[in-house]
């Protein structure tokens, strides 16, 4: 410009024209002379208008505030200045702008001598809009910078973890930091449903559903998807009275459908993503990213969880294993502390009934109602909270059994309608005889009955059997007195619910088998009690039918004696009988069959029975023992076998034969000599020791005859091996030489009483902690061979 000063305003005015910016002239009022074409393009206005125009209600601050009347918008020292240009229409555009005044030694000869100002104007708007698109491109490589970290921590976080509440914790903030999410949850799919296993910080203070059943809710639509979805949550509204007072709906983005939504089951968010969790064809559960607002979810979030969810199944699989394996192993120890309560106990319910259902509601989380059976009003009472008692709608089998599965637990993978149908869901163990166990789904009959009444609503309905615990029969005002209260509270019940709330998750397959489990030992406990019981009475006929004794037989003085080791049994294996002959003769049989209780006492009286038909049909000892051998093999499921002494005595003669087949010696106590009772000093005691093998045990045993001799006044003694067996509490045996002894000294006090004074010593030696059934006959000979 400054090159210009001789020249005329003609030759300025050309120059301008080929300049790629716009120029204007402008007064020192700021009142626009001359524009260039750039200057009447930039302002999408006609030559005519702009000239005339003041400079300053065309430029603008960057605040839209127009210049002082004596103020210019821009400085005049060439610095650039950002401004903003008004067009016709009112808009604006950002401009830079730089200006210069033109003095007096500048203007052509000739010229009015007044300033000028040289106003150059330079468009930003397509600077401006390049900045904001590499803005905006600088913010979305640092948001899918951030996206990718984000995803690489939460992988890298899933991969070796240990521990699945921390695994979830830490992979659901991380995820939702990573996608600018409002929050995040995961639900694990077990048995009936979807249990709530983490969620995000951000969702401490909302409401989150903690289980959601099948059939219902967010996570099983994304199940039968098999795929990721992006929702809308949109709550009900008064055009929606169809869905009722208490539900919402869901839109599908992609699939553009809606679906109902129960209030319990809505989620935290406005807009979400939901991606199911597979590990090859099995179901792990859902992973949820939400936002609190109305949204469009990108594809990107969801191919980024889609991929998070990809790995995490990895380390879910192994850590939901693990986790049932401890659940499994805690339901295991609970079961042992069960069967050690049942089985080492003394066999009084009543006393091990607290502790029985305080376990079980402990491991199980429930809470135990007894239910029974009221005779004065004629139905089933359920009480709840020990004294808070409802009536029953119908019978057991009627509200509890039936054969109709509801919607809500069929195959997760299955292309079901996902309406729910009406009904119960059971499932009891083929092989349960007596006991019977059924879940309550809150669905069925019962769960809705309970519901109704305010009550939790599904578990277990658990019937013991008739022979178990209480008998059903009392009446619910009996429940009103301290009787009552005993009844409800601390006696077994045959029938009982096991009950979680709806916002517990149902029973699963590990506890339900765990309640199987019991109720097998409780069917074995009945049922052994039961065999107990009729073993016990049986054992009281055979007592009263066949207890061993004695025949009174001129010339002998007897006393005898049995003590059962069995207390529940009165009687045992141990057996005598004294049997009367023609000729003044008699056979004396002891014998001892393996076992004890009834069953020996049962093959006992078979062996009894067998020897005194011997013995009538003239056998000698030897060939008794022989003839009983061969019967007893013959039994070729009969294991069992057999000791005795049989004795054939002939009291004319004083002389006597005998088989001791696998029996302890019998025992002959000489009378003194002196025929002084009770000295001691000239006492003889002869051993029976020709000895033989056991009966019933090998079908070519030999068995040997033995013979002695007696006078008047001898006393032979007899005994099973439980008398020499016998220990004292440091583990001793009594042993045949303490017998010999005892019965040294107690033979002189005579006959009489002499079995009772064997056993007094034998109880002193043990502590009256006998172990085995003790049989012991004395027969005192008032006949016999001179001296």
């Amino acid at each position: 410009m400054e090159s210009l000063g001789k020249d005329d305003l003609a030759e300025l005015a050309r120059l301008v024209e080929v300049t790629s910016d716009a120029v204007a002239l402008c007064a020192k009022d700021g009142t626009i002379l001359r524009v260039n074409r750039q200057m009447v393009s930039l302002t999408l206005d006609d030559r005519e208008h702009i000239v005339g125009t003041d400079i300053k209600d065309l430029l603008f601050s960057n605040a839209f505030e127009r210049a002082g009347r004596h103020q210019m918008p821009f400085t005049l020292d060439t610095r650039d200045c950002s401004l903003m240009l008004k067009l016709p229409d009112g808009s604006f555009v950002p401009v830079n702008v730089r200006a210069l005044e033109i003095g007096h030694d500048l203007l052509p000869l000739g010229a009015r001598r007044a300033g000028r100002i040289l106003v150059v104007i330079k468009s930003m708007e397509e600077q401006t809009a390049h900045d904001r698109q590499t803005q905006r491109l600088l913010s979305e490589l640092q948001a899918a910078n951030k996206r990718l970290s984000g995803t690489l921590s939460v992988i890298l976080s899933a991969v070796g973890s240990k521990d699945l509440p921390t695994l979830l914790d830490t992979v659901l903030n991380k995820l939702s930091g990573a996608l600018d999410a409002g929050g995040s949850t995961i639900y694990i799919a077990e048995n009936g449903g979807f249990k709530l296993r983490g969620f995000s910080k951000s969702l401490a203070n909302c409401y989150v559903p903690d289980f959601i059943p099948y059939g219902a809710g967010i996570p099983t639509y994304v199940l039968r998807q098999s795929r990721a979805c992006r929702f809308y949550v949109l709550p009900a509204t008064s055009d929606d009275e169809d869905l009722g007072p208490a539900s919402g709906t869901f839109y599908d983005m992609d699939a553009r459908t809606n679906m109902r939504l129960n209030v319990e089951n809505m989620p935290a968010f406005k807009t979400l993503i939901a991606v199911p969790v597979f590990f090859g064809t099995q179901v792990l559960g859902v992973i949820e990213l939400g936002w609190m607002r109305p949204c469009f979810p990108r594809d990107y979030d969801m191919h980024v969880l889609e991929v998070v969810s990809d790995y995490l199944s990895i380390e879910l699989m192994g850590l939901v294993t693990n986790a049932r394996s401890k659940r499994s192993d805690e339901l295991t120890r609970s079961l042992n502390r069960l069967r050690d309560m049942v089985y080492t106990g003394s066999g009084d319910l009543h006393g091990m009934w607290p502790r029985l259902t305080s376990e079980m509601t402990r491991v199980l989380k429930c809470r135990l109602c007894p239910l029974f059976f009221d005779h004065i009003r004629g139905r089933y009472v359920l009480d709840f909270d020990g004294g808070s008692k409802v009536n029953l709608p119908g019978g057991i089998d009627e509200l509890f059994f039936s054969t109709v599965a509801p919607a809500a637990y069929v195959d997760p993978l299955a292309e079901v309608d996902a309406k729910i149908h009406r009904g119960a869901w059971t499932y009891t163990a083929d092989d349960l005889v007596d006991v019977r166990v059924v879940r309550v789904d809150a669905n069925s009959r019962a769960g809705r009955w309970l519901a109704l009444h305010g009550l939790p609503s599904q578990g277990v309905f658990f019937d013991a059997g008739a022979d178990f615990g209480a008998e059903d029969g009392a009446s619910a005002d009996d429940a009103d007195g301290a009787e009552g209260l005993m009844l409800v509270e601390e006696r077994p019940h045959r029938m009982f619910l096991l009950l979680r709330s709806a916002s517990q998750e149902p029973i699963d397959d590990l506890e339900y088998d765990y309640l199987v489990h019991l109720a097998h030992d409780f069917e074995m406990y009945v049922q052994g009690a039961r065999k107990k019981e009729s073993e016990h009475r049986i054992a009281q006929t055979l007592q009263a039918g066949m207890r061993s004794s004695l025949a009174s037989v001129p010339g002998i003085t007897s006393d005898c004696l049995y003590s059962s080791a069995t207390k529940q049994a009165l009687v045992g294996g141990d057996f005598y009988t004294l049997i009367r002959l023609p000729d003044d003769r008699v056979v004396m049989i002891l014998g001892d069959v393996s076992g004890k209780g009834v069953e020996a006492a049962s093959m006992s009286a078979l062996v009894k029975t067998a020897l005194s038909a011997y013995a009538w049909e003239g056998m000698g000892p030897q060939r008794m023992a022989r003839s009983l051998n061969s019967m007893l093999m013959g039994f070729s499921r009969l294991e069992t076998f057999a000791t005795m002494f049989i004795a054939k005595i002939d009291l004319r003669q004083g002389y006597a034969t005998y088989c001791s087949a696998g029996h302890p010696p019998s025992m002959l106590v000489h009378a003194p000599r002196n025929g002084v009772q009770g000295d001691v000093s000239t006492a003889e005691i002869e051993l029976m020791s020709v000895q033989s093998g056991v009966v019933g045990a090998f079908e070519t045993m030999s068995y040997e005859a033995g013979s002695f001799e007696f006078s008047p006044g001898d006393i032979l003694f007899m005994y099973t091996d439980g008398a020499i067996e016998a220990r004292d509490p440091a583990g001793d045996f009594f042993g045949e030489q303490r017998l010999r002894d005892a019965l040294l000294r107690e033979a002189s006090s005579g006959v009489d009483g002499l079995c009772g004074r064997m056993l007094s010593t034998l109880d002193t030696f043990t502590a009256s902690a006998l172990e085995d059934d003790v049989a012991m006959v004395a027969l005192r000979f008032d006949t016999g061979r001179s001296r």
